[in-house]
């Protein structure tokens, strides 16, 4: 009888400490749908239809439907009352680029806006298919990001450091045979 007593006391325990984490898990910022999300398998990355696909990048995951993707800060089935996204992303660029020979990259640019607030950011990924599955090969994020020249040989970015600001700062990314990569090249501050 103690045995028992004893199992059921730390099954209690186990479920309440379980219930915890869930409780702490539920108030991280920005999160998609807690389903579980299926791995796509990724043999030519320019037949990708990333209109309907789901894209990783900075810690951020977009389940793209009809080329949008929403997110809530607290999950829709936890809060009744609050069925409206708070964030709505769209994909605004979407090129292929070829920095070597034997690769093919897609590069996207997504624009995040707050519908629930203000505000959006932008999310530059380059992503290609490496061993059956989607790789991302380049990421830069921020709220007021811009391409500056994208092509087979380069990926420039300017950014505002400090939003309206004039200072600027441009960053050039070039493909790293050695990585399977984009890499920082050059950094340049700029004032207009």
């Amino acid at each position: 009888m103690h045995t028992v007593r004893r199992a059921l006391f730390i099954a209690l325990i186990a479920a309440a400490i379980a219930s915890a984490q869930q409780g702490m898990s539920a108030v991280r910022p920005i999160r998609s749908s807690a389903k579980p999300t299926p791995t796509v398998r990724c043999d030519d990355v320019t037949k990708l239809d990333f209109r309907n696909l789901i894209v990783r990048t900075a810690q951020r995951t977009f389940t793209f439907q009809n080329g949008i993707a929403v997110n809530y800060d607290v999950p829709p089935d936890q809060d009744a009352e609050h069925s409206q996204p708070d964030w709505k992303a769209e994909i605004v660029k979407d090129n292929v680029m070829q920095p070597a020979s034997n690769v093919v990259v897609r590069f996207l640019l997504i624009r995040d806006s707050h519908e629930t607030g203000s505000g959006w950011r932008y999310y530059a990924t380059a992503l290609r298919c490496s061993g059956g599955k989607l790789q991302e090969v380049f990421h830069r994020d921020g709220l007021s990001l811009r391409v500056d020249r994208l092509d087979s040989t380069m990926i420039g970015i300017g950014l505002h450091v400090t939003p309206g600001q004039p200072k600027e700062k441009h960053w050039s990314y070039t493909w790293d045979r050695n990585t399977s990569r984009y890499v920082l090249s050059s950094t340049q501050p700029s004032v207009k």
